[in-house]
């Protein structure tokens, strides 16, 4: 194992081991279907209760695949007598799309159409000391007009169930509901301050005392430490503000990490506590520029379809979710989004590996122009869970309030402010696929960064030489301001011509893109083929639409070495045996060789269209041709600038890598 995988996968268990006494409740569940659901396709799951294994989407078992309806869940908690007198909760990091919790039969709470968002259940009341806990939990996936997804208006799989992790929480008096950093920096000179809310589940007293302390991952170095006793405000959080001196950013390129622990103190007893991790680092739009940490940059990206694969669907292994994040670094992606919120150990990986990452509302075509009352509460409850959640997230660049929805702009105004109340760090936009058409009427340029999901010659416009002229129009439109191509690609089996024309479209389109310096990044739609409830192609589990650089299963096509080159920031112009002379003579053969010539002259070039970023602590690293390796830092590399290093006694190959300064590989020669 090397190193950069070991101290990943050591981080990420340092989050669970949370001071907050947690009880994991994956595992063993009882699993049926209520008898009036049950039809002539499901009579077992209804004559009796059949053992699974949670995470657990029933999407997947046979004669369910297309189910869409009410099931249940349920097991013996695992309760000891130490827990007596102490707050217990059940954390449901998700169950889609609504739960109503039962304990002993009696019901303990419900989370109703919210699907993709974690929930807690405080079930201290309905305990039974001496005899058997039993939790029950009733799901429904029913396709609902209340709900976001809306109906069946949504280009993803339905998998219901209790499809992500589960546990039980223990805590003492007080009992935390969130604890929010916000970092505040002087980009001038990297210092910077930390500035923590607090909010508690339940009853919170007047005056609370916290210990807070932060520590720099990388180092260990404890960056603060110290007690305070904070009053409550009228809002109900409790607020206080750190000095973390000079720190390191956060950038996907380096992400560097801190964590904060903090801890709710009563009668000298530490009664709950949080422990996550956080970055340093700041998003802004100047001019026609999107600015990480005050840098203007252009990048490029991918978006996953987590649950695409019908071993997993959306119940998928945090082993697995780490195979398609890696992948997505692999493809050199340094943006992305995702349709719906995601499973946070899937954030955790992107904060630890470098991947910008926008989360959306699940608002998706429909319904057009205007939510119904009903649909606005849910909108505002789905983004306060959303939000509250994955506030800490560095990765984290942006919120998104729909996808594709006409004339909304009214609402997304309405939705923005709403997530202003909450967060004033990140960006917000509205994905639009009628920014060609709607022009300056479009719903995207009402929010912070406007957006367009370009189809232009397949599902938009009848020939893709029209997109050229489009974006003439797009620059008028938007008067200065970037625009970010939040989809793109080729969808299969509606439009044909295989992986050949998927390469094809991707460099007319990559190639167009680049010309335009308004042009802040895009994101390939997508990494996988991806089971959706809207597929053409195949059946049940397997129904798919053929739309990415991977099978449905991440087995790499033509296509993905393809995009990874084109999104690789650097490339080789010149590689040669060192000082050779150029044989003029010779068709065959532009230099005269040497054997006994055992170095190269390589010139490389870092990119400055899309990609455009600085690339800092990048190395060289080749093989000698005694089989030593060799290992060479770069300086900080800028883009459009021409780099020549001369590699001695290098392989008779010639063969090298670019790799960043976790180890990963950006280029190999």
């Amino acid at each position: 194992m090397n190193k950069t995988v070991f101290f990943l996968i050591m981080s990420l268990l340092c989050i669970d081991a949370d001071a907050q006494q947690a009880l994991s409740l994956d595992g063993g569940w009882n699993f049926w279907i209520p008898t009036d659901s049950a039809t002539a396709a499901l009579p077992a799951y209804a004559k009796s209760p059949v053992q699974v294994t949670v995470p657990h989407t029933y999407n997947l078992m046979d004669g369910l695949e297309n189910y869409a309806g009410r099931a249940f869940y349920n097991r013996e908690l695992p309760l000891t007598e130490d827990m007596k007198g102490k707050n217990l909760w059940i954390h449901f990091d998700g169950v889609y799309h609504d739960a109503i919790v039962f304990i002993n039969g009696v019901k303990a709470g419900e989370h109703l159409y919210a699907g993709y968002t974690p929930f807690a259940v405080d079930i201290t009341p309905y305990i039974v000391w001496g005899g058997k806990n039993i939790v029950t939990v009733q799901c429904d996936n029913s396709f609902s007009s209340n709900n976001l997804p809306w109906k069946r208006k949504f280009d993803w799989n339905n998998d219901g169930g209790i499809y992500r992790s589960v546990s039980l929480r223990i805590t003492g008096h007080y009992t935390l509901r969130y604890v929010h950093v916000t970092p505040r920096i002087n980009l001038s000179d990297s210092t910077a301050t930390a500035k923590f809310t607090v909010r508690f589940r339940s009853s919170a007293p007047f005056k609370a005392d916290f210990s807070i302390r932060i520590t720099e991952n990388c180092s260990g170095r404890i960056v603060f430490d110290g007690r305070k006793i904070l009053q409550q405000k009228k809002d109900s959080t409790f607020i206080c503000e750190v000095s973390c001196g000079k720190v390191q950013l956060w950038h996907f390129d380096n992400p560097h990490l801190y964590t904060f622990d903090v801890k709710i103190w009563h009668k000298n007893t530490v009664s709950d506590s949080k422990r996550e991790r956080f970055g340093f680092r700041t998003f802004t739009i100047k001019g026609h520029n999107f600015c990480l940490n005050g840098e203007p940059v252009r990048l490029p990206g991918i978006e996953d379809m987590p649950g695409s694969n019908p071993a997993y669907g959306a119940a998928e292994s945090r082993s697995y979710m780490e195979k398609s994040v890696r992948m997505m670094k692999d493809l050199n992606c340094t943006f992305s989004r995702f349709h719906w919120a995601q499973d946070d150990y899937r954030l955790q990986l992107m904060d630890s590996l470098g991947i910008l990452v926008q989360e959306e509302l699940s608002w998706w075509q429909g319904p057009s122009r205007q939510l119904t009352p009903e649909l606005q509460q849910t909108a505002r409850r789905q983004l306060d869970e959303l939000i509250e959640a994955h506030y800490n997230h560095p990765c984290i660049w942006g919120w998104g309030v729909s996808n594709e929805v006409s004339d909304n702009q009214a609402e997304v105004l309405h939705l923005a402010n709403h997530i202003r109340s909450m967060d004033s760090t990140r960006i917000i936009d509205a994905v639009s696929n009628s920014l060609y058409t709607q022009l300056s009427n479009d719903p995207s340029l009402s929010l912070d960064l406007p957006t367009w999901n370009e189809y232009v010659g397949t599902w938009h416009a009848k020939d893709r030489s029209q997109l050229a002229g489009f974006f003439l129009d797009v620059e008028k439109a938007l008067d200065g301001r970037p625009v970010l191509i939040a989809e793109a690609g080729l969808c299969e089996p509606a439009f044909t011509g295989g992986d050949a024309r998927r390469v094809d479209e991707m460099i007319y389109h990559i190639t167009e893109w680049k010309r335009h310096p308004f042009v802040c990044g895009y994101i390939y739609f997508c990494l996988e083929d991806y089971r959706t409830q809207m597929g053409e192609e195949g059946r049940g589990r397997h129904r798919i639409r053929r739309h990415g650089v991977c099978t449905k299963e991440l087995q790499p096509k033509s296509s993905y070495h393809i995009l990874r080159q084109l999104m690789c920031p650097i490339e080789v112009i010149l590689l040669k045996p060192a000082n050779a002379k150029v044989n003029k003579g010779s068709i065959a053969n532009l230099y005269e060789t040497d054997d006994a010539n055992r170095a190269a002259e390589v010139t490389l070039q870092v990119k400055n269209d899309i990609p455009t970023y600085t690339l800092r602590n990048y190395r060289i690293e080749y093989e000698r041709t005694d089989g030593t390796t060799v290992s060479i830092p770069l300086l900080t590399l800028i883009p459009g600038r021409k780099y020549t290093l001369m590699l001695t006694d290098i392989n008779a190959s010639f063969s090298f890598y670019v790799k960043r300064s976790d180890g990963s590989i950006v280029l190999q020669y």
